[in-house]
């Protein structure tokens, strides 16, 4: 076992035993390395290792803190749970864990957490969210990734734009996303609907439409739609696509519950798309919380400089 190894167990199990309390000031750099007898590097490679593992963290001039974890809120007996707003209860957010990571953030990226970064978001937030999106079986460039502020940006631009099938109608699941509709409603973008039970969509209807509407993309939550919770069979799913290229409609699919997907097989519609027809969308709020206002957008080679343009000109006049 290297030095630095020893050093970490002991100072782990005294964490761990509450010997060194949730909060506490951890020893000095100096002192640990007096009474270790050892080299300043081999004390600071230990600490680091205890701050990788969110056990610890850093503030500048001072020293390493004991990170203070939140404890699961335990429901009383006769406690409601509200599935109207498809919002779990604030009680079950790590507020402290998030505050040091923001902590943390501001500290090793106060550079570029202050001014206008590129239309791709963040450089390095772009290949760690590549890296979770390989997770959920989607696989894309760098420079298709984008980072919006939550998928209601993404929606946003993605209906104000021109397509390459130059139409102007957009169809929606019913139900659907009522913030996206009440958007559509609002700038007085015209909407299609198209029935959604707990068994699906009637493919017959879903060609008629594509076949004789305007139709620009089709908006839709293939895996875990909400309200209704259900998803499309593989054979759905290969049909709509498989009508999207006939009819040349592309698909906007909104994967925001992508992570409590257990079923291997249950693959999105853009891991099965080889045609370039479908957008990707996923976002964090219902994993985390609606206030991170994080998503991502995987767009298509031919859409991309279009989306950069646009996205520009976004941050431009909010100047």
């Amino acid at each position: 076992m290297l030095r630095y190894e020893s050093i970490y167990n002991e100072l782990l199990g005294q964490i761990q035993s509450g010997k060194i309390p949730a909060g506490a000031k951890m020893p000095s750099i100096r002192h640990l390395k007096d009474y270790y007898s050892c080299s300043t590097s081999t004390v600071q490679t230990a600490l680091k290792t205890l701050e990788n593992q969110h056990l610890i963290y850093s503030i500048p001039k001072s020293g390493y803190y004991v990170i203070e974890h939140e404890k699961v809120h335990t429901p009383e007996s006769d406690e409601l749970v509200d599935f109207a707003t498809a919002s779990p209860t604030w009680h079950y957010f790590p507020y402290k864990d998030f505050q040091h990571c923001i902590n943390k953030a501001i500290d090793t990226y106060q550079e570029d957490m202050f001014q206008y970064g590129t239309s791709n978001g963040l450089p390095s937030l772009v290949v760690e969210a590549r890296k979770l999106l390989e997770t959920y079986q989607i696989f894309t460039k760098i420079e298709n990734i984008f980072v919006t502020s939550g998928v209601q940006r993404a929606l946003s631009i993605l209906s104000m734009m021109p397509f390459p099938n130059n139409r102007m109608d957009i169809l929606v699941e019913q139900p659907s996303y009522h913030l996206y509709l009440e958007y559509l409603q609002t700038h007085h973008i015209n909407a299609v609907g198209i029935k959604r039970t707990m068994e699906g969509i009637d493919l017959e209807e879903l060609e008629n439409i594509f076949q004789k509407g305007n139709i620009k993309f089709f908006y839709c939550m293939p895996r875990f739609h909400n309200p209704l919770g259900t998803s499309y069979s593989k054979k759905e799913r290969e049909e709509i696509l498989k009508l999207a290229e006939q009819y040349d409609v592309y698909i906007v699919e909104d994967d925001y519950l992508s992570d409590y997907e257990h079923n291997p097989k249950n693959d999105p519609l853009f891991s099965l798309d080889v045609n370039e027809r479908v957008l990707y969308l996923k976002s964090f709020s219902k994993i985390m919380f609606p206030g991170l206002r994080i998503g991502l957008r995987c767009c298509l080679a031919k859409l991309k400089i279009l989306l950069k343009n646009i996205k520009e000109l976004m941050i431009l006049t909010a100047l």
